[in-house]
């Protein structure tokens, strides 16, 4: 089982009205693969816009290191992979930090084996709340 986390963008006029689902974000809690493997990509479909800034200064850095202190090929490519291990790492708590900036709140905490589970459970509740 896994853990999300469901974020809102408040909306004044209803704060308690379930919508349709639009404006509910659910992120997964734990280690992110696609942020590994494809971590420009990943933060750009995202719009993890600081990450990627910092993920391409830090990449810049290795390759200028490597090439200034003449590092193997095998170094610099290991401390690549230990950037995208970093971004793999905190990948989804990244994400947690730009909804929050942009004015999403965390509203719940979900476990679920997917994220279809996670929104089915989620909004279920929150169905439930409002019936009494």
């Amino acid at each position: 089982m896994l853990t999300y986390t469901a974020h809102r963008k408040q909306d004044e006029l209803a704060p308690d009205q379930i919508d349709d689902g639009k404006g509910v974000v659910f992120v997964k809690d734990g280690f992110s693969w696609l942020a590994f493997f494809i971590p420009l990509i990943w933060m750009l479909w995202h719009r993890l816009w600081l990450p990627l800034i910092g993920y391409l200064g830090i990449v810049a850095l290795i390759v200028l290191a490597g090439y200034l202190f003449s590092w193997p090929d095998d170094l610099t490519g290991a401390m690549g992979l230990l950037a995208n291990l970093f971004f793999g790492l905190e990948g989804n708590n990244f994400r947690r930090r730009a909804l929050a900036r942009r004015g999403f709140e965390e509203v719940a905490d979900i476990v679920a084996d997917n994220s279809e589970e996670a929104s089915y459970r989620f909004f279920a509740a929150r169905l439930s709340d409002q019936n009494g």
